[in-house]
């Protein structure tokens, strides 16, 4: 059995705007959710996964549960005119069946669960981790949600094994962002654009339990892109994990014959990360720099 996120977002056509709520509410009379060819994780779902609805803005609460009736398939011209309800925004060829669904009357604010949810890997960008489709989430996460959120919970903490230097981390916290931001300024040596589908953008793109940094797409070899921050990781966790999405990434979203490569984007390269990206043809290596100037504006001597 899987878990999974079905994260609702609102809906536009040219009638208007449907919030969330409503996109959920109706989703739910139809005990049917719609799927689109290029959702992430669509052909991984089952029978009896068990799933939380995630309303997204203005809510951003956690507002229900149901249970996979079948795996994704697709619907026959009489259940697309249906399912429709003869607005645009609700047109689909692909979907999954619904049991057990429960609209809760009391839906958790995300706010509560940000720090003890360990899927969100990045707790200052939390948001990120809800642009809409299907996240597959652990047991765990699954029951901490379904819970009681009054009782008393242990949050996951990471062992220092796993971060390098604290102040290095805390320093690089906000260079997800800044990638983002100045995306079309950076100089990646190739012509790379953020892949996306119709309900996820390309970063922290779900890739099963996890997320990717960036997932990018190069427009004139049609390559899938990695590209992982190292971000206060040791050399061996950032590589392992690379390898894990670019082949994750091959199951999953590339066509057949379509190339999967990686860019880990670290501080430095040291000796534990040149020889572990060491015949490693398809992941490159990135390094940048922090500017930080002193600039004297009162009290200079002359």
């Amino acid at each position: 059995m899987n878990y999974w996120l079905f994260i609702v977002t609102k809906r536009k056509d040219e009638t208007g705007t449907i919030l969330p709520r409503a996109v959920l509410e109706q989703r739910a009379a139809d005990r049917f959710w719609g799927l689109a060819e290029k959702t992430p994780n669509r052909k991984l779902v089952r029978k009896g996964d068990k799933i939380i609805f995630y309303i997204a803005l203005p809510e951003s609460a956690f507002g229900g549960e149901a249970t996979l009736a079948g795996v994704c398939r697709k619907l026959n011209s009489q259940e697309r005119r249906v399912l429709s309800h003869e607005k645009q925004v609700f047109e689909t060829d692909l979907g999954v069946d619904l049991d057990d669904v429960v609209i809760w009357s009391r839906p958790i604010p995300i706010s509560v669960l940000v720090p003890r949810l360990s899927f969100i890997e990045n707790k200052e960008y939390w948001f990120t981790y809800f642009q809409g489709g299907i996240r597959q989430i652990s047991e765990q996460d699954y029951r901490l949600i379904t819970s009681d959120v009054t009782q008393t919970l242990t949050e996951k903490i990471a062992t220092e094994k796993d971060l390098e230097s604290e102040s290095e981390f805390a320093l690089e916290s906000h260079l997800e962002e800044f990638i983002e931001d100045n995306w079309v300024s950076i100089n990646w040596g190739a012509s790379l654009g953020l892949y996306a589908t119709e309900e996820q953008s390309g970063r922290q793109f779900p890739a099963g339990l996890w997320s990717i940094d960036f997932l990018a797409i190069d427009a004139v070899t049609n390559d899938l892109v990695v590209i992982e921050l190292k971000k206060g990781k040791t050399s061996d966790a950032t590589v392992g994990q690379t390898l894990r999405y670019v082949n994750w990434v091959k199951g999953n979203i590339a066509d057949p014959g379509q190339g999967v490569r990686a860019i880990i984007i670290a501080r430095q390269i040291d000796e534990a990360l040149k020889y572990a990206v060491m015949n490693q043809p398809d992941i490159q290596v990135k390094t940048y720099k922090i500017r930080f100037n002193l600039e004297t504006r009162l009290g200079e001597q002359t």
